[in-house]
């Protein structure tokens, strides 16, 4: 059930302090998680200049083997395992709050995949062509801002709304 004025259902402009946030996420993470593994920011978040859910966006890189440990871990943390937004052969995803001050939380998006996967490549190009064309990015987040309109904050309908420009989005990355 979806709550009135969730601030994670508004679509908000670029704020630098998420990717000191995603620094320590990820100074977190590396301690908790037993195994060698790569941090990724990807999402909004990640892209300077570029607005959206205000959620930070991580990718976990490891061992494929070892990526269901992985989710018990952050799990046993407080991070919830959402198996409709997974594909176990691909990608694994979790959710929930990350405390980065006494008083102060963030809600985050957790990806676990393994170094190669599609997952993996698709979201850093993703990101990495939006760093490198911030009229596109400026482009996708007024985009964006209108899915979420006509989403009514509908959160699964917001992503479908948004598919078929991100497709467009990886297709001129691959080109470029």
């Amino acid at each position: 059930m979806l709550r009135e004025n969730d601030p994670h259902l508004a679509i908000v402009p670029y704020n630098d302090e998420n990717s000191k946030i995603f620094e320590r996420l990820k100074q977190y993470l590396c301690e908790v998680i037993p195994y060698e593994i790569e941090v990724e920011h990807i999402g909004s978040t990640s892209v300077p200049g570029l607005g959206g859910r205000n959620i930070i966006d991580v990718l976990i890189l490891i061992e494929k083997g070892l990526m269901s440990r992985v989710v018990s871990l952050l799990e046993s943390k407080g991070f919830r395992y959402n198996p409709s937004a997974s594909n176990p052969y691909e990608k694994l995803f979790l959710s929930g709050q990350y405390k980065y001050e006494s008083n102060k939380e963030k809600h985050v998006h957790i990806h676990v995949t393994y170094p190669g996967s599609i997952e993996h490549r698709e979201k850093v190009l993703f990101r990495d062509y939006l760093e490198r064309n911030p009229k596109e990015a400026k482009k996708y987040y007024e985009f964006k801002k209108k899915c979420m309109r006509e989403a009514n904050s509908n959160p699964s309908k917001y992503r479908k709304l948004k598919d078929s420009y991100i497709k467009a989005i990886l297709e001129r990355a691959r080109k470029s």
